[in-house]
């Protein structure tokens, strides 16, 4: 599954993410769920996130884990991790943070930004996310990529 959009603004990013949120439901009932989200800086990774917890119904204040590492959210029975990994530089680090018990958590949801550095860590995502600005000179429009 291959899905491509074009958002122009923050509800369509949101909208994007609730849209995903659906196929996260039916799958956080078999197994944990692993999704990456790449972009750059700005481009909308958390907007996206604080979509897929609205359409998993969360109601409450999503925020950047980027100081924190990882922001965890309880909706219904299950958890959902949202990791910001931009700031770490090693595995070890991740080590520290007690990944692997996050990972181990059952009906979770994690959620990956900058997913690069713990590639060797974590399992392959189950939806691989990429957020691009079509045109940063032109418009404020990105190009949203889920597969």
């Amino acid at each position: 599954m291959t899905n491509s959009l074009i958002c122009s603004d923050e509800s369509d990013t949101i909208s994007a993410g609730v849209e995903l949120s659906e196929s996260i439901s039916k799958l956080i009932t078999k197994k944990s769920v692993v999704v990456f989200l790449e972009g750059d800086l700005g481009a909308g990774k958390t907007t996206f996130t604080k979509g897929i917890l609205k359409g998993l119904g969360y109601g409450e204040l999503v925020k950047s884990p980027t100081f924190n590492l990882v922001e965890i959210h309880e909706i219904d029975g299950f958890k959902i991790f949202h990791f910001d990994l931009y700031r770490i530089n090693e595995e070890i680090e991740l080590e520290e943070i007690g990944l692997d018990e996050y990972l181990q958590e059952r009906k979770a949801v994690c959620i990956f930004e900058w997913p690069k550095i713990a590639e060797n860590l974590i399992p392959k995502p189950d939806f691989h996310v990429s957020i691009a600005y079509t045109s940063p000179s032109v418009s404020n429009d990105r190009k949203i990529v889920i597969s």
